[in-house]
C-alpha cells in the first residue's frame, strides 16, 4: 500500500500468469454464487487452474483445499503478483434486450468501515450461512478471490477525463465468458493518475452494489486479525478489501429483476389464493408462461406474475389499495414499502402463505432465478409450488432506499453483468513471498 493509507489504494494483484495458462477463458468462472454442482464440476473439467477451485472447493474440506490449492498455484507460478501496484479499470462489453452495452470499473483496494459511519452502504439483508462460509474461506486463504461491486457518485470531471484517456490503452487482460461477455482490464500504475481516483473517491459515498456477504465477512475478518494482532497500526493489507467501483450514470449498469421459486407452499393456501389475492389486488388470468412473462414487462413497477402447481391459469396482480401496504409495513419508509419486493413479501408471501421473514432469510425453501421462463417451468413440471415474476428495479429506487439508511429484501437486485471471478485477486497479508510490503512496486 502507499505509505500515506489512502482511502483508496493501488495494489499488486494476484493474477494467472500466461506462461503457465495458455488461456484465460479456461481458468476464469463466475462468482461462486451462481454455481450450482453441476457448473462446479464442468469448471474443473475445464482447467485444473479454474479459479472455482479456490472460490468454491468441492473437497470435503473445502477451505483448507483451497488454502492448499493457492499455495501450489504460488509456488509454481500458476498465480504470480503484478510487477508494480496499480488500480484496474475494468471494462465489460455485453448485450442485453438487443442493445449493445459497456460498463466501466475500477478495481481497487478500499478501506473497510462499518455501515453505522454512512460512507459505505448496503442495500440488501444478507443470509448467515452465506457469510459463515466466505468468512471460513477468506480466513483460509487470506485472498479476496473475487470483487465486491460498489456503486460512487458520477461528476467528478478530472476522474472522467482520466479513465477516457485509459480506455484506449492495450488491455493486460482481454477474456470473452461463456456469457458471450468481454471483459477487459488495464493497469493505471501512473502515481499521478492513482492520486486522481484518491482524491476522487476520498469523501465519496459508495453503495454495495453486489457482494455484501462478502463486504460483511471481510468486516468481521478484519475485527479478528486485530484482535490478534493487538489493533497494529498503521493500516494492514486485511484493512482493505478487494472492490470493483461504477459511477451511478455508467451507461452500462443494467439492473434484472430477480423472480422467485418456492419448493414448497401450504396447500390450502393454494387452494384459496384467487380468493384471498382477490380482497388486495386487482386480479388478471394470464392463459401462458410467455403471455404472463410479457404482462410483468409491459406493466412494469406494481405487476406481480403469480403461477401456482395445479392451478390451470396464472395471473397478474397489482395491489389494489396501498393503504393495505402502509398496514402491513407501518415502520417501513416509503421507499422500501413501495418496492415491488416489499409487497410480494408482506402481502403474498406473509400475508397469504404464511412465509416468515425468518424463513425466507434462512432459505432452503425459497429460490431466486433471473430466467422467469425457468421459473414458470419448474412449476409445470411439479418440482415447485410457486413461481412468482417480478419487474426490475431501477438504480434511482436503489439510491432512494438507501438515503434513507435502510436496506432492500434479500435478493432485490440483479446488476448485469455479474462481475468475473479470477481476473484479479487481492493478498490481504501484509508481505509477500518475498517479504515485501503489499502494494508496494519493490522487486
Amino acid at each position: 500500500m502507499s505509505g500515506n493509507f489512502a482511502r483508496i489504494e493501488p495494489f499488486r494483484a494476484l493474477t494467472f500468469n500466461r506462461e503457465r495458462v495458455a488461456a484465460f477463458e479456461r481458468v476464469v468462472a463466475p462468482p461462486y454464487d451462481l454455481i450450482d454442482r453441476a457448473r462446479q464440476d464442468e469448471l474443473y473439467a475445464r482447467s485444473p487452474y479454474n479459479v472455482v477451485r479456490l472460490e468454491l472447493n468441492r473437497d470435503t474440506d473445502p477451505y483448507g483445499a483451497a488454502a492448499a490449492t493457492l499455495a501450489d498455484w504460488v509456488q509454481a507460478r500458476v498465480v504470480e503478483r503484478t510487477a508494480r501496484p496499480a488500480i484496474y479499470f475494468y471494462t465489460q462489453r455485453f448485450e442485453v434486450d438487443g442493445r449493445r452495452l459497456a460498463r466501466n470499473g475500477m478495481i481497487a483496494r478500499i478501506r473497510l468501515e462499518e455501515f453505522a459511519a454512512g460512507r459505505i452502504l448496503p442495500h440488501e439483508r444478507t443470509f448467515p450461512k452465506a457469510k459463515e462460509d466466505r468468512l471460513r474461506l477468506l480466513t483460509a486463504t487470506r485472498v479476496n478471490v473475487s470483487p465486491i461491486f460498489g456503486l460512487y457518485p458520477a461528476g467528478h470531471v478530472p476522474l472522467e477525463a482520466l479513465l477516457g484517456q485509459v480506455a484506449t490503452r492495450p488491455p493486460m487482460i482481454a477474456v470473452t465468458d461463456d456469457l458471450g461477455i468481454v471483459n477487459e482490464v488495464r493497469a493505471i500504475e501512473d502515481r499521478h493518475e492513482i492520486g486522481i481516483v484518491q482524491q476522487a473517491l476520498a469523501d465519496a459515498r459508495v453503495l454495495i452494489a453486489d457482494g455484501h456477504h462478502r463486504y460483511e465477512t471481510a468486516l468481521e475478518y478484519r475485527r479478528c486479525r486485530r484482535a490478534e494482532d493487538g489493533n497494529p497500526a498503521p493500516a494492514r493489507g486485511y484493512d482493505y478489501v478487494m472492490m470493483t467501483l461504477v459511477a451511478f450514470n455508467d451507461p452500462g449498469l443494467v439492473i434484472l429483476p430477480t423472480h422467485r421459486i418456492v419448493r414448497r407452499l401450504p396447500a390450502d393456501a393454494m387452494a384459496s389464493f384467487a380468493a384471498r389475492a382477490g380482497e388486495i389486488f386487482d386480479l388478471r388470468e394470464i392463459a401462458s408462461g410467455d403471455a404472463l412473462c410479457a404482462a410483468v414487462a409491459a406493466n412494469g413497477r406494481g405487476a406481480i406474475g403469480v403461477a401456482l402447481k395445479g392451478d390451470p391459469v396464472m395471473r397478474l396482480l397489482r395491489l389494489r389499495d396501498r393503504n393495505a401496504l402502509v398496514a402491513a409495513l407501518p415502520d417501513a419508509p416509503a421507499a422500501v414499502r413501495d418496492l415491488d419486493v416489499s409487497i410480494l413479501h408482506a402481502m403474498i408471501f406473509e400475508r397469504i402463505f404464511a412465509i416468515k421473514p425468518d424463513e425466507v432469510r434462512k432459505g432452503g425453501n425459497l429460490e431466486y432465478t433471473i430466467d422467469a421462463r425457468k421459473a414458470i417451468a419448474e412449476v409445470a413440471a411439479g418440482v415447485a409450488d410457486g413461481a412468482f415474476i417480478m419487474a426490475a428495479p431501477t438504480v434511482h429506487d436503489v439510491e432512494w432506499v438507501c438515503a434513507t439508511g435502510v436496506t432492500m429484501p434479500e435478493k432485490s437486485t440483479y446488476f448485469f453483468p455479474k462481475l468475473l471471478t479470477g481476473l484479479v485477486m487481492n493478498p490481504l497479508d501484509d508481505s509477500d513471498a518475498g517479504g515485501h510490503p503489499v502494494g508496494t512496486g519493490e522487486a
